[in-house]
């Protein structure tokens, strides 16, 4: 392994690395991004770096599982508090509709901001409905935001909306388009 500053520097001022040889998070994605960062941190002193909470991952079993940003276990450990929320699919119309309603999803949040700070999903498309929340916790937005956004219906991805509207509203009570 080869040691990296957040701008992807090593120990010899001109020289940088990506890829899986600095041993973060080693996924093709996160080595493409590096690399582009390296190369303009090299070429344009251009100063950048990576936000690793924001990447996602995914592990393509079934059923799928996938993350983005802290789990509760971390946060709980820097910060000593943490505000979670889990939804079973069974509260999705779509997961009803194509017969699989085995999947979860649990949100993380910053408890004073009520900010997206993780979400983890194992269920069906799992990989595919990480990356809204992937866009949640890059913008920094709120379980408000996620409430206040038109999700399609229905659809597996609305999960997110779900998980967002669990933090006041029992799962039991929530209308699948109304808010």
């Amino acid at each position: 392994m080869i040691k990296v500053n957040d701008q992807l520097q090593t120990s010899q001022t001109n020289i940088y690395a990506a890829g899986d040889v600095t041993g973060l998070m080693p996924l093709e994605t996160v080595a493409a991004k590096q690399g582009n960062i390296a190369a303009l941190n090299m070429f344009e002193n251009a100063g950048r770096t990576i936000n690793y909470l924001e990447i996602p991952s995914a592990v393509f079993t079934s059923p799928e599982v996938a993350s983005v940003g802290m789990t509760e276990k971390e946060y709980a450990e820097k910060y000593n508090v943490c505000l979670c929320r889990t939804i079973s699919f069974e509260h999705v119309e779509k997961a009803a509709a194509i017969k699989d309603r085995s999947g979860l999803i649990r949100m993380v949040l910053d408890p004073k901001t009520m900010e997206v700070i993780g979400v983890h999903i194992i269920g069906p498309m799992a990989a595919d409905i990480i990356t809204a929340a992937t866009y949640a916790i890059k913008n920094k937005m709120t379980v408000y935001d996620i409430r206040d956004t038109v999700h399609v219906f229905p659809t597996l991805s609305e999960v997110i909306k779900k998980a967002a509207q669990s933090f006041d509203q029992s799962p039991d009570d929530m209308a699948c388009c109304v808010e």
